[in-house]
C-alpha cells in the first residue's frame, strides 16, 4: 500500500514538475503584425540551416575574398510571449518594424548593409543575391525595432558565419 502511494505521489510529482517547467518557456507567436512594447527574436536562414544554424553560404569564384549570397537563403522575426531572456529584442514603446542589417568587417572599415524591413513575425524575407560579403569569416545580423525616438527599444544580434562551398 505504501508503495503505491509512494509511486502515485512521485508520478504526480514528476508531472507538476514537467508541467511547470512547460510555463517557464516563453510562447513563439507564429505570425502576426509587430507591434509596440513586443518581445522577438531574429533568425537567418541559409542553404543548409537545417543542419547549421546561421551559416551564409556564399558564390565565390577561385581565389576571390568577396562573393555574393546565393539564392534561398532568409531572415525573419518570431514574437515571444515572456517570460524572456536577456537576449531577446524588444520593440519599445512605439516600434511597428524590425530592421534586418548584416554588419561585417573588412579590415579597418566596418561594412553594414540593410537587408529587409519587416512588419511581421514568421515572415521570410530574401538576402540579397546583390549585396557583397566575404568568402569566409563571421558577421552579425541586427534586427532592430524602429521608430524608437526613446530608445526603449531593444536589438535581437544573430552571430553568423560566411562560408563558400567553391565554385
Amino acid at each position: 500500500m505504501f508503495s503505491r502511494t509512494a509511486s502515485r505521489i512521485t508520478i504526480a510529482s514528476a508531472t507538476a514538475l514537467i508541467a511547470g517547467g512547460a510555463l517557464a518557456v516563453p510562447a513563439v507567436a507564429a505570425t502576426g503584425p509587430v507591434g509596440p512594447k513586443q518581445y522577438f527574436f531574429g533568425q537567418v536562414f541559409g542553404i543548409s540551416s537545417s543542419t547549421t544554424l546561421n551559416v551564409i553560404e556564399v558564390e565565390c569564384a577561385g581565389p576571390a575574398t568577396t562573393g555574393h549570397p546565393a539564392a534561398g537563403q532568409f531572415v525573419a522575426v518570431q514574437q515571444v510571449f515572456p517570460p524572456v531572456s536577456s537576449t531577446i529584442g524588444y520593440t519599445g514603446n512605439f516600434g511597428d518594424e524590425i530592421g534586418a542589417d548584416l554588419i561585417w568587417s573588412r579590415g579597418t572599415i566596418t561594412v553594414v548593409t540593410h537587408i529587409a524591413s519587416l512588419t511581421s513575425y514568421g515572415v521570410n524575407a530574401p538576402i540579397p543575391t546583390s549585396i557583397t560579403v566575404p568568402c569566409s569569416g563571421s558577421g552579425v545580423m541586427k534586427f532592430t525595432p524602429s521608430p524608437d525616438p526613446d530608445n526603449s527599444g531593444v536589438t535581437s544580434s544573430v552571430k553568423v558565419t560566411f562560408e563558400s562551398p567553391g565554385v
